[in-house]
């Protein structure tokens, strides 16, 4: 397993005193996403570089889930668990919980709280689409800039529900609501922002059989890509993101 959005493994090494066994992986200089939109860095992401991150997660999931055999399931996608290089490009890290094959039933229900997908915590079934809705969530977490679950244990998911009904000027009122106000110091194109928000409510379909593919999913955030690019080279345009 070998890509260039997964951390790469260089190798292991025993300590001849006890037998310890270590994995060494690849250093990864920026450190986690978590980090830089819920710590205390004063630079924020822009509109550009979360995009960039989503779609770096995306292909790393789409690699795994689509052109290993047997396929794997990551289980504990999570933005703690999104490192980021010298350059902020993203890599999934900790493969510690994961399952080769699909469709498998499991009594012992591990993951992070927020992320885990509904039909996991009632009947323990391992799936590709499980790694969908944690990436939603991770989706949720670069558009708000909010933590997955809060201090009062209520989970980020669930306040996206009915996100896509209503007219188009209601998602659009429901959108500024939900971005992260560092954005709005930014100039970036609307459109995009509410695309990346579409993908996040469809991987957060609770029927998994509804949850689009990481295929589907690369290619809809491409899209967005293009339309972030459109957007900078011409700021007149493009719609933009204006303060509250």
């Amino acid at each position: 397993v070998n890509h260039g959005n997964l951390v790469k493994l260089e190798g292991f090494c025993v300590d001849p005193d006890d037998a310890t066994c270590y994995l060494i992986y690849e250093y990864v200089e920026n450190g986690s996403l978590h980090s830089w939109l819920h710590g205390s860095q004063k630079q924020k992401l822009n509109w550009r570089t979360r995009l960039r991150i989503a779609i770096d997660v995306a292909n790393g999931l789409l690699y795994v889930h689509e052109h290993t055999r047997p396929r794997v399931v990551h289980k504990d996608i999570k933005s703690s668990n999104i490192l980021l290089d010298a350059s902020m490009r993203a890599k999934i890290a900790n493969f510690g919980l994961a399952k080769s094959g699909c469709n498998a039933i499991t009594m012992h229900i591990v993951g992070t709280q927020g992320y885990i997908a509904p039909e996991y915590i009632a009947d323990g079934v391992v799936s590709t689409k499980m790694d969908i809705f944690a990436f939603g969530v991770v989706l949720l977490e670069l558009v708000s800039g909010k933590e997955a679950i809060d201090e009062e244990g209520r989970v980020l998911w669930m306040r996206a529900s009915g996100f896509s009904e209503g007219k188009e000027k209601e998602k659009l009122d429901r959108l500024k609501n939900w971005i992260d106000e560092a954005l709005f110091e930014q100039s970036c194109p609307m459109e995009s922002v509410m695309d990346v928000m579409n993908v996040a409510v469809s991987c957060l379909q609770k029927d998994p059989t509804k949850r689009p593919s990481m295929v589907e999913v690369v290619y809809a955030l491409s899209k967005s890509d293009d339309a972030v690019f459109d957007f900078s080279d011409d700021t007149l345009s493009a719609p933009i993101l204006t303060a509250r």
